[in-house]
């Protein structure tokens, strides 16, 4: 007879399991630094002229009692992040001769399901307003856009905010954020 013990072996969804809790941990730990810096202000995500307060995690949870439950909960998290998200579809470069009037590529795919408008922004901060389009439905595209004032000579990094649309044409779905270059020559 053999005297060495039998090993046990860790299932996958375990392992998967023991993951989620270290992250969920030191999310928790990183949150709980954070707290004990002082009475600063909360933060805000900025994007154009509104300030949403960040969400923080609930404290006091507990892991879920039916593993296959948080397996079902991972599943759903990832299908709907593949029908989330806006479709964009540019190329990056576009061209001016007079810094205002520019020949550009900018799309709401066809696989899209939902009308978008654009805006373009100079700055990071998204205050710098350049241009703002009505609203373009699945399948079409921009060729060509007039600024709202004129750049200078060069090359310009442009911040493009692609904004979906409910049906109702007034409520916003959903937003992605892209940079293309916009070059001005003379």
């Amino acid at each position: 007879m053999d005297s060495q013990p039998k090993q046990k072996r860790v299932s996958p969804l375990t392992l998967v399991l023991i993951i989620i809790i270290v992250l969920l941990a030191a999310a928790a730990v990183v949150l709980a630094v954070g707290k004990l810096g002082g009475d600063e202000e909360p933060e805000t995500e900025q994007l154009g002229n509104a300030s949403t307060p960040l969400i923080g995690y609930e404290e006091g949870v507990t892991v879920v009692d039916d593993p296959d439950a948080l397996q079902n909960a991972v599943n759903e998290a990832y299908a709907q992040a593949a029908k989330n998200g806006v479709p964009v579809e540019y190329q990056n470069n576009a061209n001016s001769t007079d810094g205002k009037a520019f020949d550009c590529y900018i799309a709401n795919p066809v696989e899209s399901e939902y009308d978008i408008y654009i805006q373009i922004f100079a700055d990071v901060e998204l205050t710098d307003q350049l241009y703002l389009s009505k609203l373009i439905q699945p399948g079409n595209a921009k060729r060509e856009i007039q600024l709202e004032r004129k750049l200078a000579a060069g090359n310009h990094l442009v911040y493009v905010v692609y904004t979906q649309v409910e049906d109702d044409h007034a409520t916003v779905r959903d937003q992605a954020i892209v940079t293309m270059d916009f070059v001005v020559t003379k």
